[in-house]
């Protein structure tokens, strides 16, 4: 499961928090230097880096997402460095001891390091808004193609397996015609939101266009990519929209499932499992079918 925009705006959020936090901190630094003040007690702790507001809340994190992001586990080393510096200080005016101007810069420096990588991590996270279906809150186009190319480049290095799965919504222009655009949206973001929660955390889902969506599942032979597109596929029709007050509706869908090769371009893929889907269409909706699976049918009949 992706994070969504506004996880997103959350954690930027609370960056930025945190940079404003450790700048207060480290005035405080400064006028217990300068005016012979009294430390806070947590700069005596080698675990401050855990205890401090930041540090409770980065170790505290659900989404196992981030802890995986090179530039976020950058930020617990930085900011880790800082409070080791900050308690050899401390340490060091405890025991009576000459606090050099090495010791003062490398705190400086470890809080300058520290601030640069917040910063450098908030502008990634800037852009990966970007890269958001306004709508419905999911991955666009774009974004997903990129998401495929790296999919085909791992199919290069290994035996794994990986399907994707073109969902097209039934019927959506008889909702919009029938209730009107604010609802056809509606059921366009409530059916994004319930099959990005309801993929695996290593799957992901974008708005391809319109009222379809495009599902990666690497690590996924055709068998197993099957299996959970019919539990999508049933759980969908049994879900309940709320329009308003007084409307709600169930939608069904159609889906079409590929398997990704190495020897066929993104373009081919999404092709085939668009193929696949519109023979669910054409098989009266509300189906999973496969495109390997048309392929040999459409085989033995012309062998027959």
């Amino acid at each position: 499961m992706q994070l969504t925009s506004e996880q997103l705006r959350a954690v930027v959020k609370e960056l930025e928090e945190a940079v404003i936090e450790h700048q207060r901190w480290l005035h405080a630094w400064h006028r217990s230097l300068i005016f012979d003040l009294p430390l806070n007690e947590i700069c005596f702790s080698r675990h401050s880096y855990r205890q401090c507001r930041f540090g409770q809340w980065y170790r505290g994190l659900p989404s196992a997402v981030l802890s995986r992001h090179q530039g976020f586990t950058a930020i617990d080393q930085h900011h880790r460095k800082l409070h080791e510096s900050a308690y050899a200080l401390a340490a060091k005016i405890e025991c009576g001891k000459i606090i050099t101007v090495g010791d003062y810069e490398n705190l400086i420096e470890n809080e300058r390091n520290f601030s640069k990588a917040v910063l450098d991590f908030k502008e990634e996270l800037l852009k990966t808004l970007f890269e958001f279906d306004p709508l419905t809150d999911i991955l666009n186009r774009q974004a997903f193609i990129r998401i495929l190319d790296g999919e085909i480049a791992r199919l290069s290095r290994t035996d794994e397996s990986c399907c994707i799965c073109m969902v097209d919504l039934d019927h959506f222009k008889a909702i919009n015609d029938t209730h009107g655009h604010l609802a056809g949206d509606r059921v366009l973001r409530v059916t994004a939101q319930y099959l990005n929660h309801k993929i695996r955390p290593y799957d992901s889902i974008c708005r391809y266009g319109g009222e379809e969506f495009l599902i990666c599942l690497p690590n996924t032979d055709l068998d197993r990519a099957k299996h959970i597109m019919n539990r999508l596929r049933i759980g969908l029709a049994s879900l309940s929209i709320v329009l308003d007050e007084e409307r709600s509706l169930n939608v069904t869908a159609s889906f079409g499932i590929t398997k990704m090769v190495t020897d066929i371009s993104i373009e081919g893929h999404i092709a085939r499992a668009d193929e696949a889907m519109y023979a669910a269409k054409q098989g009266g909706r509300d189906r999973v079918v496969v495109y390997e699976e048309m392929s040999v049918s459409l085989n033995h009949e012309e062998q027959a």
